[in-house]
């Protein structure tokens, strides 16, 4: 007996249909993955963008320690891009010695240690309205040279520790900024002296211990004088606020040439 086999005949343009709907298939398949790529890229390089803390010269960096090890002799100034909770050390790469920290109007806050610590042979500018906070640790530690043009320097013990031993000897310029502490300056813990540091400028709210012989007073005001004679340098003494002009004041005195 015979076994008949039935075919099946499909029609060309069925065939055709069938063939365009696959390909269109794929088609909004791969379009739909480009997308998903393309969004999830751009989600990275935001996520990217929005870490960012810190930048030396057109490349930012997730953390302020990382911007001053990426600093050249080209691009020496690290400028803060954000609030951020960091305690940081002045360690260039090789060959680097002078950089300078633009606060570029935010909060580099300690975490840990003292917020910025300058070794010796290093030499750190700090410039620009912004705020170093110290909290319980100081706002800086110095064994190199310090240059303060400007910014908002707090903590709630000693603000900034210098120190001169047998071989460095650690240098501050101040210039201008405001310095809030109940001690302002004061020595490392392994200092034989403090090092050679001047103030010409700035606001000063806390005490400043006797017996720093190194230190020099050129100008600026102070809320507290009870140990400053001994630090005054070509003036006369400290005028008190508000003995001119319209007599109100706000308890500082200001170093000047006729008290």
């Amino acid at each position: 007996m015979r076994s008949h086999e039935k075919r099946v005949n499909v029609c060309p343009r069925t065939q055709g249909k069938y063939l365009v709907s696959v390909v269109l298939t794929a088609v909004f398949a791969i379009a739909s993955l480009f997308v998903t790529l393309l969004f999830s890229a751009d989600a990275v390089a935001d996520a990217a963008e929005s870490q960012a803390v810190a930048q030396v010269g057109n490349a930012t960096y997730a953390s302020v320690q990382e911007a001053i090890g990426r600093t050249t002799l080209k691009n020496t100034t690290v400028t803060l891009l954000a609030d951020v909770t960091e305690s940081v050390t002045i360690t260039p790469p090789k060959g680097v010695r002078n950089v300078t920290f633009d606060l570029n109007g935010h909060v580099l806050q300690a975490d840990g240690s003292a917020v910025i610590t300058v070794p010796a042979n290093m030499q750190l500018t700090i410039a620009g309205p912004g705020t170093i906070a110290g909290g319980t640790q100081p706002a800086v530690d110095c064994r190199g040279a310090l240059r303060v043009e400007s910014g908002m320097f707090t903590s709630d013990a000693t603000l900034m520790r210098f120190a001169e031993t047998d071989g460095t000897s650690a240098q501050g310029s101040f210039s201008g900024g405001t310095f809030t502490a109940p001690m302002l300056f004061n020595l490392l813990d392994d200092a034989k002296n403090l090092g050679y540091v001047t103030v010409r400028g700035g606001e000063y709210r806390g005490m400043i211990p006797a017996g720093l012989n190194t230190l020099v007073l050129l100008s600026g005001s102070f809320s507290d004088t009870s140990n400053l004679a001994p630090y005054l340098a070509d003036s006369l003494g400290l005028i008190p606020d508000g003995t001119s002009g319209d007599g109100t004041g706000d308890g500082m005195f200001h170093i000047g040439d006729l008290a």
